[in-house]
Parts: structure tokens; C-alpha cells; sequence
């Protein structure tokens, strides 16, 4: 499961590395937690745009509460499993996006104690990273229109993620992200296909400061090695 990450980068940096046509305002953060607001790409028909959109799914089926209490937010899908979810069917078919990080946090037990130590996972040459996500879009009461996303995962095949978490966010190769921005619907032997073609990704992993376990932390600092 990735329950935070971090964009820090700037708009000549997203275009030299992907093929945006338009690109909004970039929402960056060192410490981005559910309900917050991330940088996606979408395709827009006859172009690739980059637009925000808020980290959290809620299933069709949960829109409409019945007991007045809010509905869970899905933040995290399983990739392999995502086409026989009736909450993650429909958009995965049509509604794909992929959301841009420079890399996300996993947390360790540390031996003899309750405390949890915090590391930040990156490319080892601090690129871009490209992750599998499906959006909708739904008018929640005082909020505005915002799209809202689901990031997928896979297994954790990275050897350096694997050490941390036995499951990691769906990264992409430029293959792949172009591929998953397709506008058409994808089929269960597309998926498979598309997961059978991941590349090896060179990344990093290092100690990061316990401050950034509080969501409300948002220094520079949250993503600097400990020693």
C-alpha cells in the first residue's frame, strides 16, 4: 500500500520527460496524503494534459450514503485484481490516468519499539516517476469539481521496495504510460499484457525524518537522508 508521496519538480522538467500538451498549475508538496491534491495526466481525445486531481476514489455504488456517514476513500487498487472490482471496472476500462511523483514513502518497524521509521523511494537519478492511476469525476457537497484518483499497485518486484513493503505503486515505463493513456477500453488480456512488460526501474530508498509520519508536515526537509 502507498499511503503518501511527493512532488517536487517544475514545469520545464514534467515536459522534457513526458509528452504534455498542456500543463496546469503544478501541486507540489513533499508530503502528499489522501484528500490532497496531485499532478496527473490525462488523455484529453487528441492531446495529453496535465491536471490536478484529488487523491481518493469513492465507488459509484457508495456515492449516495444511506447512514449520513461519509463513504471510505479508496486510495490504493491492486492491479492484477482491478477488472473484477465493481468499484475500479469502469474506470479502469475508460477513465486511466497516470500520476506523476518524484517518489513515495514506505515506513519500517523499528526492532523493540512501537515507532516507525520513515523512507523515501526515488528514481537513483531523482527522474520523474510515472504511476498507474484510474479518476472520475463526482460533485461532492462543498467541495469543488475536482477529479479524484485511485493509484494501482503491484507486487514489490523492485528489490529495493521489497525490502520495505511486499507491494508497490504500478511505475511505468514510457511504453507504458502511453500505452495506458490510450483512449480505448482496456481488455483483461491488455492489462496482463501491459504488467508482463515491466522494466527494471533503478531506484533508491533512504532514511527520512519521523516528522513526515504527521500528514501535516510539509517541510523541504521531509525528504532529505537521516544519517
Amino acid at each position: 500500500m502507498c499511503g503518501r508521496f511527493a512532488l517536487h519538480t517544475d514545469t520545464k522538467t514534467l515536459l522534457k520527460q513526458f509528452p504534455v500538451a498542456h500543463c496546469d498549475e503544478l501541486p507540489l508538496s513533499y508530503n502528499v496524503a489522501p484528500t490532497e491534491n496531485a499532478l496527473c495526466l490525462i488523455n484529453n481525445e487528441t492531446q495529453i494534459n496535465s491536471i490536478q486531481m484529488r487523491w481518493g476514489f469513492i465507488p459509484w455504488y457508495l456515492r449516495t450514503s444511506t447512514t449520513g456517514k461519509k463513504p471510505q476513500l479508496l486510495i490504493n487498487a491492486r492491479a492484477e485484481t482491478i477488472l473484477e472490482k465493481p468499484a475500479f471496472k469502469q474506470a479502469v476500462q475508460y477513465r486511466r490516468c497516470v500520476l506523476i511523483i518524484s517518489g513515495f514513502f514506505e515506513w519500517q518497524q523499528l526492532e523493540g519499539t512501537k515507532e516507525k521509521q520513515p523512507y523515501f523511494i526515488e528514481k537513483r537519478h531523482h527522474e520523474l516517476l510515472a504511476i498507474a492511476a484510474i479518476w472520475q469525476r463526482i460533485q461532492q457537497p462543498k467541495q469543488d469539481s475536482l477529479p479524484s484518483f485511485c493509484l494501482l499497485t503491484t507486487k514489490a518486484a523492485n528489490p529495493t521496495v521489497a525490502a520495505l513493503h511486499d507491494r508497490m505503486p504500478w511505475m511505468l515505463s514510457a511504453f507504458q504510460t502511453e500505452d495506458w493513456l490510450r483512449d480505448e477500453q482496456l481488455s483483461a488480456t491488455h492489462l496482463k499484457e501491459l504488467l508482463d512488460h515491466d522494466e527494471p526501474i533503478d531506484l533508491i530508498a533512504y532514511p527520512v525524518t519521523q516528522a513526515v509520519n504527521s500528514a501535516k508536515y510539509k517541510e523541504k526537509d521531509s525528504i532529505k537522508p537521516q544519517d
